[in-house]
């Protein structure tokens, strides 16, 4: 049977298989009880098959993966937010477009000596983040020393200083002082370990900075051939380069060209980056500015994100909203072989799926809307359009809840089993402290709140509403040596894991939901 066939008939049995799922009053299940191994791993199974071709962003397995959670929340009696002409949907739009560089980008520097044009590729590599906001602006450019705000230890990089749509410039590691650490061990491990610039642009995300540019140090020329680069093959990005939450242009820099943005300032950057911290300083450059060239093709792709609500109890609370969220799509194949993403994230949409069904069962108070998102692969494209859309509008939503990753345990975690339970502290501590005592009287799963040293990227989903102040945490099994790889499949995941931490956001859901007061 050719493949095609094979998934027609897949997708057309979604909704009959929906339609027998078992509901609370057939079963007699309580609801935390209704979330089982069983359950979450016929999900992962259907959702990492090779007949879903790895949900990549275009493809009919990512469609059919979107028509299989619009499914599920039907089942369980969730509320459809979205219309399609006369019809109510559980599928959001998102205008996503496949873009093309077709030329690499430049790099026009404005100093008061002149300007300089630098060459994506010798000069400078863009790693992270979008391109596509900065094109026609010339940006104002803040140099930010080490770029660490630790106010509580004596060291803020960002004080008194506006960075708000600026190129922000800084450099990796952390302050030392006689060859010693200037902040406490454990702030200092924070920004000096191989995940610390990830650490720093996390406290960057809420200031609205149009770019960040890390100067490479001697490591990072030493590989700079092998830095990713995004301008290489396809990128994606919201048809509206300016809607909605932006994750910052990312790029690292070689010194020379820190050096010609510094030019005619007070310090050089071999005196700013001296050891003994004796001409260290931050400031704005005067009379300097940057501005990024570059020219792309593009093409819309259809894509969807899956929203559903259990509405709440109370006539005053339910008008506020929990969100809960994983994103349902993974990557394209590798090398010829379909990358089925069981972890990533297969296992996070499937405890959505189940905690969807639990809270639809005996609702809370406040209304709980449940969301899983397309391409947050290389851009949280539609969690940026969630938020900036609609449907719920977003002063309405108090706190995130976001699954990304609960299958695996990282070489960190071995003894314990323990999972992360990242930016939980970030907007309010209250939030850590609400899952800690949740943690402590239901499921008691070890926890880790600090961000592992392989940790990729700057977080997940849930980064977007950080960015509106909106209390959110990040569950996280860490990075292991499938990830983002063909072997990540479904045979490998701990479903026992999957069902406790489905259990314990269940649990810190109906918390949270049932609250007089959150914070």
């Amino acid at each position: 049977m050719k493949k095609t066939a094979v998934i027609t008939i897949i997708s057309g049995l979604i909704f009959i298989g929906a339609a027998a799922r078992p509901q609370i009053e057939e079963t007699g299940k309580k609801p935390m009880g209704s979330i089982t191994e069983a359950e979450l791993r016929d999900h992962i199974f259907f959702l990492a098959s090779d007949a879903l071709e790895g949900r990549y962003l275009g493809s009919k397995g990512y469609e059919i993966a979107a028509l299989y959670g619009a499914s599920q929340f039907q089942a369980a009696g969730l509320e459809p937010l979205m219309t399609s002409g006369e019809e109510s949907t559980y599928l959001q739009d998102v205008p996503v477009v496949k873009r093309r560089i077709k030329d690499e980008p430049y790099m026009l520097i404005k100093t008061p000596d002149g300007e300089t044009k630098f060459q994506h590729g010798p000069d400078f590599k863009w790693i992270e983040g979008e391109i596509y906001p900065t094109e026609g602006r010339r940006l104002p450019v803040v140099f930010v020393g080490y770029g660490i705000s630790e106010p509580e230890h004596g060291w803020d990089d960002f004080q008194g200083l506006d960075i708000e749509n600026k190129v922000v410039v800084m450099m990796f590691g952390a302050p030392l002082r006689k060859g010693e650490p200037v902040l406490p061990p454990e702030a200092h491990k924070k920004y000096a370990s191989a995940a610390g610039w990830q650490n720093k642009l996390m406290g960057l995300l809420s200031k609205k900075t149009a770019a960040v540019f890390l100067i490479g140090d001697e490591q990072i020329q030493k590989m700079w051939d092998k830095l990713p680069a995004k301008t290489r093959g396809e990128s994606y990005a919201l048809q509206d380069p300016g809607l909605g939450a932006l994750i910052p242009l990312i790029c690292a820099v070689k010194p020379g060209m820190a050096e010609a943005m510094l030019a005619g300032q007070h310090e050089p950057l071999s005196r700013l980056s001296a050891p003994g911290l004796e001409g260290y300083s931050c400031f704005e450059l005067k009379d300097t500015d940057i501005e990024i060239g570059f020219s792309f093709d593009q093409e819309p792709v259809p894509t969807w994100n899956v929203v559903g609500m259990v509405k709440g109890t109370d006539p005053v609370l339910s008008q506020e909203c929990i969100t809960v969220t994983a994103h349902l799509d993974h990557l394209e194949p590798r090398g010829g072989e379909i990358c089925n993403g069981a972890d990533d994230n297969a296992s996070g949409s499937a405890g959505v799926m189940e905690i969807a069904e639990a809270v639809a069962m005996d609702p809370p108070r406040r209304s709980v809307v449940f969301v899983l998102f397309t391409k947050e692969e290389g851009g949280v494209l539609g969690s940026r359009y969630f938020v900036a859309s609609g449907p719920v509008p977003i002063d309405r939503v108090v706190v995130n809840l976001n699954l990304d990753m609960i299958g695996r345990t990282d070489a960190y975690s071995k003894g314990d089993r323990s999972h992360y339970a990242l930016d939980s502290d970030k907007v309010t501590p209250e939030l850590k402290k609400a899952l800690m005592e949740v943690n402590r009287r239901t499921v008691n799963w070890p926890l880790k709140f600090d961000r592992p040293r392989n940790a990729p990227g700057v977080g997940s989903d849930n980064i977007i509403f950080d960015m509106q102040g909106i209390p959110s945490v990040f569950f996280y099994s860490g990075s292991h040596r499938d990830y983002h790889r063909p072997t990540d499949d479904a045979d490998k995941i701990e479903y026992d894991k999957v069902e406790k931490i489905s259990r314990l956001v269940y649990a810190l859901t109906m918390e949270l939901g049932n609250r007089e007061k959150l914070w």
